[in-house]
């Protein structure tokens, strides 16, 4: 399916992705970019039992180690020195 982009950058989601997607009018959708793709995500309200489930799917991550959270460090350093300019 081919959507178009106006002038205003605003674009149709066509009818057959909504149905499969239930987006329906007023829905919030996240917007994302990530490795050449534009991410739409239906925006979830957060209710106890869902914040629940995140929690739970959390507890199986593993842990962060010395490298990963140097990593970290210079990631937000990097993105805080691009801000200041």
């Amino acid at each position: 399916m081919i959507a178009n982009v106006s002038v205003k950058g605003q674009m149709v989601i066509p009818e057959a992705i909504r149905e499969q997607a239930r987006i329906k009018t007023g829905d919030k959708l996240d917007v994302g970019y990530a490795n050449g793709l534009i991410v739409l995500r239906k925006r979830e309200a957060l209710t106890p039992a869902r914040v629940r489930s995140l929690l739970l799917a959390g507890r199986g991550l593993p842990g962060m180690t010395p490298a990963d959270e140097t990593a970290v460090t210079r990631a937000m350093q990097q993105v805080r020195s691009r801000r200041k300019q």
